[in-house]
């Protein structure tokens, strides 16, 4: 019995530090492999400045090349914003890193007693890497985003939970992976794109 109420009670601990604790860093994997060379694939996305390639970005403006700590302000389709740090550049590697430090706000909601932003994505310390590598005759491209959800305290609003943020990374990667992938391959669909998820 008392082996029972020691077990029961480090379940039930376990419960409470589990439930108390924020939200967990995700980190979401797309991958499309491209039939052209990466050359000609990181051509069309080297120049961090340079987001035609991406459907949901109407704009770009911003300074630093591609050089480490340039800036660009991104103008969606609809109108928001979003602004981003290039945090590493590898022109031999065909790779760069970049973080989101700015966004515009959708909307206001009221949740729990307050009132709380919703941004035009609903994540928290997002940072993204994008990398083209080759592969046989062909080329694989890999978008990696790490994210909080938008809420950082417990029990989230849904326009600020984990389901939402990684709903509309998904639809981020997918857009951008898609049109590049349509460049090369107009008429593959965007099955073609592999997402794995940790969290």
């Amino acid at each position: 019995m008392k082996k029972i109420s020691i077990l029961a009670f480090f379940l039930f601990l376990f419960s409470a530090v589990a439930s108390a604790h924020g939200p967990v860093r995700g980190k979401m994997t797309a991958t499309v492999d491209i039939e052209a060379s990466p050359e000609a694939v990181w051509e069309i996305i080297k120049d961090y400045h340079d987001m035609s390639w991406h459907p949901a970005i109407a704009g770009v403006e911003g300074s630093g090349g591609n050089e480490k700590g340039a800036t660009r302000v991104l103008t969606l389709a609809d109108g928001g914003t979003i602004t981003e740090e290039l945090k590493k550049y590898d022109a031999a590697k065909m790779s760069y890193k970049y973080k989101i430090i700015d966004m515009s706000v959708v909307k206001t909601i009221q949740h729990s007693g307050k009132e709380e932003k919703v941004f035009v994505l609903a994540v928290d310390n997002y940072q993204g890497t994008l990398t083209v590598k080759k592969k046989g005759n062909a080329s694989v491209v890999k978008w990696v985003a790490t994210y909080y959800r938008g809420y950082m305290n417990n029990n989230p609003p849904v326009e600020l939970n984990e389901a939402t943020a990684d709903e509309q990374v998904t639809a981020v990667l997918t857009a951008g992976l898609t049109s590049l992938l349509q460049k090369f391959e107009p008429n593959t669909l965007p099955t073609a794109i592999t997402f794995t998820m940790k969290r």
